[in-house]
């Protein structure tokens, strides 16, 4: 079993091409916010199609390339033992805005219900610290989205 698991993680994280390494980057950021998704064991229809509007703008996917993706990527979240392999990879190939453009698609997926719930703060935090953020920009995100959602 864990020998499927390791191949699997290497198919589809593991380097071999500057292609792939979008792909990687794309993974793990998809994997961040089914995560995100996730928290509350809630996983609701706003949730999904929040995901699938921002992940396929994001990357300029068509449906059915970002339904693909969101499948690996569940797969690779589903798998993992934390999200720590996931943040790594997003902190070592990002630059700060990049990764406080991630954190605010996060926080696009927390309040698209509308709600935040507790599990949904902590792991936010989590994240943020793993990515290397102050929880000054952190917060300023969390402001502007709950602003723009009207919230």
């Amino acid at each position: 079993m864990f020998g499927s698991l390791k191949s699997f993680f290497q198919e589809n994280l593991a380097p071999t091409s500057e292609g792939d390494d979008v792909h990687r980057l794309q993974v793990a950021t998809c994997a961040l916010l089914l995560e995100l998704a996730h928290a509350d064991d809630d996983y609701t229809d706003d949730e999904v199609q929040t995901i699938m509007a921002l992940v396929g703008k994001r990357f300029d996917l068509t449906n059915d390339e970002t339904a693909e993706l969101l499948h690996v990527a569940d797969e690779e979240r589903q798998s993992s033992g934390d999200l720590y392999q996931f943040a790594r990879l997003v902190n070592d190939s990002f630059t700060r805005e990049r990764k406080l453009a991630i954190i605010e698609l996060l926080w696009e997926v927390v309040y698209s219900d509308g709600v935040l719930e507790a599990h949904e703060d902590a792991l936010m935090h989590k994240v943020s610290t793993l990515l290397g953020l102050r929880n000054e920009e952190l917060m300023a995100l969390k402001v502007r989205v709950k602003k723009d959602k009207g919230l």
